[in-house]
């Protein structure tokens, strides 16, 4: 099972849209409520720079703009920070009942540390790839293709849980069963993922009557 990690693994997908907007503000950009939708939520932070700067951006300037984004996000979010709800119980059960578990997230390093460092979930995971180990974002199925390679599991045999249209369009694009989590968007925008959840602890009740 690989789980997305920004609106799955924590609800923070709003902490990043003040921390965008806050970047946007400096700068001299304004956002939609529906760019946000479509370019920010579920990419890469180069993605959406270049987005933002219309231009392609190298690997230094991606780094200058996203070290300085991931600072206010995490100023912002440190001293709120929490796991989704029912997260530590269905990584419990997925442990318990030995099902290899990855990360794929459009964050970057920095940011991911933060995440299952202050969560203490770092443990639960055979691989972790983020946005430096990839070449092309989500929608792009590269990300979970890596994911799945790492983990030594063939794609089609992989379920991944997203938030975001762009995560769902990746995951099903490698062939994956896809579980979206109504964190971020409706039911009716994730109406392209196999299963949707309002929470993990319907996707835990969902295992348990599996099993």
């Amino acid at each position: 099972m690989i789980f997305d990690m920004n609106g799955v693994i924590v609800d923070d997908e709003r902490i990043h849209q003040k921390s965008w907007r806050e970047m946007c503000k400096k700068y001299g950009f304004m956002v939609t409520e529906e760019e946000f939708k479509h370019k920010v939520f579920g990419r890469t932070e180069k993605d959406t720079l270049n987005y933002l700067l219309k231009r392609e951006l190298n690997d230094i300037e991606v780094s200058k703009y996203s070290k300085e984004r991931v600072k206010i996000a995490i100023d912002i979010y440190k001293d709120k920070i929490t796991p989704t709800k029912g997260l530590l119980k269905i990584l419990n059960l997925l442990n318990e009942l030995e099902i290899p578990l990855a990360i794929a997230t459009s964050a970057r390093i920095p940011y991911t540390n933060f995440v299952l460092d202050t969560l203490k979930i770092r443990k639960y995971f055979s691989a972790i790839i983020t946005a430096e180990d990839i070449v092309k974002g989500k929608p792009h199925p590269e990300i979970y293709l890596q994911a799945a390679n790492k983990l030594a599991i063939e794609p089609s045999k992989c379920v991944a849980i997203e938030d975001t249209l762009s995560g769902i369009t990746s995951a099903k694009s490698a062939k994956m069963f896809t579980i979206g989590i109504t964190t971020t968007h409706t039911e009716k925008e994730l109406e392209s993922a196999d299963l949707i959840v309002s929470s993990f602890e319907e996707l835990n009740n969902f295992i348990k009557n599996f099993k």
